[in-house]
């Protein structure tokens, strides 16, 4: 075989994969959407992890549906909480989340067994996420609370994402 049949070969090879890749990325952008995020945790359930008045939970219908969209809540005077659930993309890991966000210079910490794998970062400003991976589904919960040691928030929020995986 010559090289100019060779590379003809190889740019329909990457055209087909591009091609497989778009498709598989559209199917996992419908999952996404059909997943709302508001129904995994009630108002009920946040006030008594967190001790504090929660508001109704509402969709974020600004979010990228791509990415996914979380429901917020407002914690206290000036809290926020809110929860995210999609479908992991193909590569998309704890490891690889985790790898990206260290990279990033953002805080990585280990959390408790819940899922298939957990971990917590900081963003800053006193915000945690509890970043959870449970078959293909990928959580986020991300919370920012005055007045409550994080240690605290880290318990609640683990105990908060147990619940959600039992309805996702």
């Amino acid at each position: 075989m010559n090289l100019k049949n060779c590379l003809k070969r190889a740019a329909l090879i990457v055209v087909a994969l591009s091609l497989v890749l778009t498709f598989a990325g559209l199917a996992a952008a419908q999952e996404a959407q059909k997943i709302d995020a508001c129904t995994l945790l009630t108002k009920a359930e946040i006030q008594a992890a967190l001790g504090q008045e929660v508001s109704d939970g509402k969709l974020n219908e600004k979010a990228n549906p791509l990415v996914g969209q979380p429901c917020e809540y407002k914690v206290g005077g000036y809290g926020a909480f809110s929860i995210l659930v999609k479908t992991a993309a193909p590569g998309e890991t704890a490891d690889t989340v985790a790898a990206a966000l260290k990279k990033g210079k953002i805080a990585v910490s280990e959390a408790g067994p819940v899922g298939d794998k957990s971990f917590f970062s900081s963003p800053g400003y006193g915000m945690i996420q509890l970043n959870t991976f449970k078959g293909d589904k990928y959580l986020i919960i991300t919370m920012l609370v005055p007045g409550m040691a994080e240690a605290a928030q880290k318990k609640a929020a683990e105990t908060l994402m147990k619940t959600a995986l039992t309805k996702c």
